[in-house]
């Protein structure tokens, strides 16, 4: 009779666990700096963002004190764990929101750089991102929407004597391609310009006074590089190749180097925690 029951409670729990799974499976990555994790709650880290804090301690580690509006969590996209993580406001000079691939079952842990740490690191074939930088004059997007293809980047920069637009756009693109390029266009024009238009540019183009229009040859390398994998977790470690035939190893860089002291003075993970 005992383990009737055992049966029984056991294909119930499952069940029950399917129907959680099955129910929080999305079509695609959904992008709106929010909190979508219907399962696993109690493994959410969501602070400072101006709601109901539904966690703001990360295990041992004590109470989330940095400002920094965060989000941490686990969400399942097409059948798949991702960790979904947003660091910033939208409504302020910074944001970025990011869905990385977990390399098997995974949870946060008690490290800010949880989500990324031993789930392909630099791997661009495992992460989905938006960032925006902001401020009075300029703005900034990087997009990649999609897990195979490369990001689309604009900015502008705008103000009351000048208007300058840049795309570069390389979803066309995945990670094996190096020969081709994305699309590329810059604009630019002097709003006080007393000559009218003379001082305008636009890449795509060619000025009339070029009598030979063949002549005008543009070398666009945005997009331009390949990653070949790595053998660490989620085939990381790898190399970045770029069109000249130079290579990059970003396990090479030093992070510290892209860290405010004043904002993070722990490089060794334990910012914002008393």
């Amino acid at each position: 009779m005992f383990n009737k029951v055992c049966r029984y409670v056991l294909r119930y729990l499952m069940g029950a666990l399917a129907m959680m799974l099955a129910a929080n499976v999305q079509a695609a990555f959904q992008f709106g700096f929010a909190n979508e994790a219907d399962i696993f709650r109690s493994f959410t880290i969501d602070c400072a963002r101006g709601g109901v804090e539904s966690r703001c301690a990360l295990g041992s580690r004590g109470v989330y004190t940095n400002p920094t509006p965060f989000l941490q969590e686990l969400v399942f996209v097409d059948g798949n764990t991702y960790y979904h993580s947003i660091v910033g406001d939208p409504t302020s000079d910074f944001v970025q929101e990011s869905y990385i691939s977990i390399d098997g079952p995974g949870y946060p842990n008690n490290f800010p750089r949880s989500s990324s740490e031993f789930n392909g690191d630099g791997n661009p074939t495992r992460v989905a991102l938006r960032m925006m930088i902001e401020d009075a004059e300029m703005t900034q997007w990087f997009i990649k929407d999609e897990l195979a293809v490369k990001p689309l980047i604009t900015q502008t920069i705008e103000n009351s004597e000048l208007l300058m637009e840049f795309q570069a756009d390389m979803t066309a693109l995945d990670y094996s391609s190096l020969d081709s390029a994305g699309d590329v266009s810059i604009t630019f024009q002097l709003l006080q310009d007393a000559f009218g238009n003379a001082g305008d540019y636009d890449n795509q183009v060619i000025p009339s006074f070029f009598s030979d229009k063949s002549t005008v040859n543009q070398i666009i390398s945005a997009g331009r590089f390949t990653y070949t994998p790595g053998t660490g977790f989620g085939e990381s470690a790898g190399e970045y190749t770029y069109w000249r035939g130079d290579g990059y190893e970003q396990y090479l860089a030093d992070e510290n180097l892209f860290r405010r002291a004043d904002q993070n003075p722990d490089p060794d993970s334990t910012v914002g925690f008393p």
